[in-house]
């Protein structure tokens, strides 16, 4: 995403949930969801083996 697609996301998102956010933190959560779009790319570009499983549940 563009940085104006990631600021236009987060308003729509904003607003669809209610919440009314200043310019100041639309531009902070922009630019906190830009960084994790990083990582996450990061992510995806690790291959798992076809015999990579989930782990198991933890139940206490």
């Amino acid at each position: 995403m563009t940085p104006e697609e990631t600021t236009a996301y987060v308003q729509v998102a904003a607003g669809a949930q209610g919440f009314e956010l200043s310019t100041e933190q639309v531009a902070r959560v922009a630019a906190v969801l830009a960084r994790t779009v990083e990582m996450a790319d990061l992510l995806m570009e690790f291959d798992l083996p076809e015999s990579a499983e989930p782990a198991p549940q933890f139940r206490p």
